[in-house]
């Protein structure tokens, strides 16, 4: 790295979208761990939650009441808490799957490279119709809260990766050079 590489300072604004990433990544992980520590239980209390306030959020018919739905027998029961339960599940395996996308993208576009920046959008851009999904359909409060900030913070690390410092700062680094030299193996003669 030269002298002048070395005196730079990289742009708050990439700071940010890095420190965005992050912190996106780190709520989707909570919320599926969420899911995950609380099991079929919590699949078991957000059917009755759902219940009570819009039975077709769960998949079932409108007025249904919890005595109606107690009153059906145990496989029955067992067999919407485990729908439920796989529901809550699979949203958060995607969930953590776009968030170590978008943390190991969000780190990388510390460098402020352009596939790094790519990288980053496509995985926020990815990850904001599984977060929707989860804060507009009938999920426990804590899953819904950390799925707001998941929501929230990979927005805004997809528009501070293109705000212009960060690319005057990856101009300044060399990355954002299209005709640079390719560097030949030694010993190679140059035609």
């Amino acid at each position: 790295m030269s002298h002048s590489q070395a005196d730079l300072r990289r742009p708050g604004t990439l700071n940010a979208a890095v420190a965005c990433s992050i912190v996106s990544a780190l709520a989707a992980f909570a919320g599926a761990l969420v899911v995950f520590a609380g099991g079929r239980q919590l699949a078991e209390r957000n059917i009755e939650q759902a219940v009570q306030e819009s039975p077709q959020s769960v998949g079932l018919p409108a007025g249904t009441t919890m005595a109606e739905l107690k009153a059906l027998s145990g496989p029955v029961w067992e067999a919407v808490v485990g729908d439920r339960f796989g529901t809550l599940v699979a949203r958060g395996v995607l969930a953590s799957a776009l968030g170590l996308c978008l943390l190991v993208f969000g780190l990388y576009a510390g460098r402020a490279t352009v596939w790094s920046r790519v990288m980053t959008t496509v995985s926020a851009v990815a990850a904001v119709p599984v977060h929707a999904l989860v804060w507009f359909d009938f999920e426990p409060a804590s899953v819904t809260a950390t799925t707001l900030v998941a929501l929230a913070t990979a927005v805004a690390a997809a528009v501070l990766a293109w705000l212009p410092p960060n690319g005057r700062y990856a101009a300044q680094l060399g990355n954002g050079k299209r005709n640079a030299a390719v560097p030949q193996p030694a010993g190679a003669v140059s035609g």
